[in-house]
């Protein structure tokens, strides 16, 4: 017989079907949801793209909880085979008459957490997978997809969240940042697959320059005009609303000697600027989709 009792435990959904789930990997740590049925052996974390075992990653309540549920059955588990072990004991004996009591009952373990809140949902549409995430993300965690669809889904999020927070101007500087992220994660996977070494993909042309080196490619090629113009800007403005409170600088000008007569104010950031650089950013993106291999 084996030394060995295993249990089952399910860890609760959300109302919606949804479970929590906490990746471990270093740098990352981040939380999303993953929708219960769509589970597959293994999931991927849409942040940084670690592979995972379907029974891992699971949060401290989550553990915290199924521990106690665990015990629970343990303890109700060990009373029967006790039951079991003295009813054999003494069968059949003249001198000792075993009467076992009532059988145990299993008291309701509840969990005594509620799954948290995350900003969006999003249905991959190269495996149906449903997740929900914060923010930028990089990966469906089903099929790893790093294709434009996740571009598409970042910039959808961006978009919501300029139509619906409260505070505009607070929101926009967000947004500059987020489409600026939502290149850099992009290009950082891209990378991977060309090379061993890093590039700085927060500035725009280091990013081109890398993977003009490294692919053999000029992801910028198509982008020019107004486009590139207001990509540009997007990218130092995102820079100066960091480092300088958002006032242009000497190398906010060097970056976009288009704006020299600005030196010295405060940036203006539009919603417009943000849907042409979008727009311009999908093209830089979907060159490098076509010119690196995708995952198989």
């Amino acid at each position: 017989m084996s030394r060995y009792k295993t249990f089952t435990i399910a860890i609760p959904t959300d109302a919606d079907g949804f479970v929590g789930r906490a990746c471990d990997a270093p740098g990352c740590k981040q939380y999303f949801k993953i929708y219960v049925p769509d589970h597959g052996d293994y999931l991927h974390c849409p942040y940084c793209g670690v592979r995972f075992s379907r029974n891992s990653l699971f949060t401290s309540p989550q553990l915290k909880y199924a521990k106690e549920a665990a015990i629970e059955e343990a303890r109700v588990y060990a009373i029967n085979e006790f039951q079991k072990m003295f009813k054999n004991a003494f069968r059949g004996s003249k001198n000792i008459t075993y009467k076992p009591g009532r059988q145990p009952t299993k008291r309701a373990v509840r969990p005594d957490y509620v799954e948290r809140e995350v900003d969006t949902e999003f249905h991959c549409a190269e495996c149906s997978i449903r997740f929900q995430v914060y923010g930028i993300f990089g990966f469906c965690p089903g099929c790893s997809c790093e294709n434009l669809q996740v571009y598409d889904a970042n910039w959808a999020n961006i978009k919501r969240k300029l139509d619906t927070e409260p505070d505009k101007n607070r929101q926009r500087r967000h947004a500059y940042g987020d489409l600026v992220s939502t290149f850099e994660v992009f290009c950082n996977r891209k990378a991977t697959r060309v090379s061993s070494e890093k590039g700085n993909f927060q500035v725009l042309f280091d990013a081109r320059k890398y993977f003009k080196d490294h692919a053999g490619v000029d992801m910028l090629a198509s982008v020019t005009g107004n486009n590139l113009l207001a990509l540009r800007r997007v990218f130092q403005k995102r820079h100066v609303c960091i480092h300088a409170g958002g006032e242009i600088t000497d190398r906010y000008i060097k970056m976009i000697p288009e704006d020299a007569k600005l030196l010295g104010t405060k940036v203006v950031l539009t919603v417009e600027e943000l849907e042409t650089a979008a727009t311009a950013m999908r093209i830089a993106l979907g060159v490098l989709v076509k010119s690196i291999e995708q995952p198989g």
